[in-house]
C-alpha cells in the first residue's frame, strides 16, 4: 500500500463516480427507488500513448505480446492497493492454463444453452448464443475477433467512513444492478454482475464496445473498438484515511461474492463459445497502466475463485452434454 502522503496511482473517487451514469449519484434510498435514466459521461482530453504497456501490445497484429498463455500471465498481474500492480504470475491455475486461446474442452451450444434455461438465462444469453463476437476496427469482419475478456469492478457505491453493511453480498442497495443502466443505451461494459450473481446484459457481446482509456488513445482511433468484451462486478468502497481527498481506495475484503465468480464463470463460458475459442483474460488496471489517472480495478480479485468456479461449471455442463 503506498503511504498516505504518496500521489495515488489511480483516479480520486470525485473523478471516478463521473466515469459512472450521472443520473445515479451515489445514494442509500431503496432500490426500488432507482429506474434507468440517460447517462452522461465526462469528455477527457484524448490519451496519446507513449509505450504499448507491461504487456506490450502490437498495433500491427492486435494482440498483446506472446502466446496467449503468456499474455493472460500478464494481463492477470494482480492488482494491488492503489492501482499499483504486483508480480507477473508465474504460472496460471490450470482452469485457464489448459484452456486460454485454444477450444479444449468447449461447450456445445446446445448443452449450454439448456443450462442458460435451467438458470433463467436463455432470453438474455440464448438469442444470439449462435452469433460471432464482435471484431476489432469497429467490427470489421476481416479484423481479428473479440479476444481479451477484461475484469473490472464498479467501485461503487461508496460508504465513505462508513462501516460496511452487515449483509454487503445481500444488500440490495448496494447490489441494484439499474444503478448501472442507461436509457440512452450508453453503458460502460457488455455485463455487470450484482454481489448476488444477478447479471445486467446492456450490450450484446457482438456489439463492439470500449471502456479502457487503452482503446480510446489516439494511437489506435477506432482500431481496437471490437476487440475486447468488457464485464463489471459491484465492489462497494470506502474512503481510505490518509489522503487529504475523499477517494475510494478501500475495497472489501474478499473482494467478491461466490455468486460473482459463479456468474462471471458463466458469462466467460458464454463469450468463449461464441468466439470459438477460451478468450484471453485481464484486469482494467493491467491494461491502463501508464497512463494517467488509470483505474485500480478489480481490487481483491481472487483468481483461483475464479478458476474453481470455471472449473465446476464446465464439469456440469460436460455431464450434461
Amino acid at each position: 500500500m503506498p503511504p498516505p502522503s504518496a500521489a495515488p496511482h489511480f483516479m480520486t473517487f470525485r473523478r471516478r463516480l463521473s466515469a459512472h451514469c450521472l443520473a445515479f449519484a451515489v445514494s442509500f434510498a431503496p432500490a426500488a427507488a432507482w429506474s434507468a435514466g440517460e447517462c452522461h459521461f465526462p469528455k477527457r482530453p484524448p490519451v496519446t500513448l507513449k509505450t504499448m504497456g507491461p504487456c506490450n501490445f502490437d498495433p500491427e497484429t492486435s494482440s498483446f505480446s506472446g502466446d496467449a498463455l503468456e499474455q493472460a500471465r500478464c494481463l492477470l498481474t494482480p492488482v494491488l492497493n492503489g492501482g499499483y500492480l504486483g508480480e507477473r504470475l508465474e504460472k496460471l491455475p490450470p482452469a485457464f492454463a489448459d484452456y486460454v486461446g485454444n477450444a479444449k474442452d468447449m461447450p456445445g451450444r446446445e448443452s449450454l444453452r439448456l443450462l442458460l434455461r435451467e438458470r433463467g438465462l436463455e432470453d438474455m444469453f440464448g438469442p444470439s448464443l449462435e452469433s460471432p463476437v464482435s471484431h476489432a476496427h469497429d467490427n470489421d469482419p476481416i479484423a481479428r475477433g473479440a479476444t481479451y475478456f477484461v475484469i473490472h469492478d464498479t467501485s461503487s457505491p461508496n460508504f465513505g467512513g462508513k462501516a460496511w453493511p452487515e449483509d454487503i453480498d445481500g444488500d440490495a442497495n448496494i447490489n441494484n444492478l439499474q444503478r448501472y443502466a442507461c436509457s440512452n443505451n450508453i453503458e460502460r461494459a457488455h455485463t455487470f454482475i450484482n454481489r448476488s450473481g444477478e447479471i445486467l446484459y446492456p450490450h450484446d457481446f457482438g456489439k463492439p464496445w470500449r471502456a479502457t482509456k487503452f482503446e480510446t488513445a489516439t494511437n489506435f482511433v477506432h482500431a481496437l473498438r471490437g476487440l475486447f468484451l468488457h464485464n463489471e462486478l459491484i465492489q462497494p468502497r470506502k474512503h481510505q484515511p490518509g489522503y487529504k481527498r475523499r477517494n475510494d481506495f478501500q475495497a472489501p475484503v474478499p473482494g467478491f461474492s461466490p455468486a460473482q465468480y459463479d456468474a462471471l464463470a458463466l458469462v466467460y463460458v458464454v463469450a468463449s463459445v461464441r468466439a470459438g475459442f477460451w478468450l484471453i483474460p485481464g484486469y482494467h488496471a493491467v491494461i491502463d497502466e501508464g497512463i494517467y489517472d488509470k483505474h485500480d480495478d478489480p481490487q481483491n480479485f481472487d483468481l483461483n475463485a475464479f478458476a474453481d468456479s470455471l472449473e465446476r461449471l464446465r464439469a456440469k455442463l460436460k455431464s450434461a452434454s
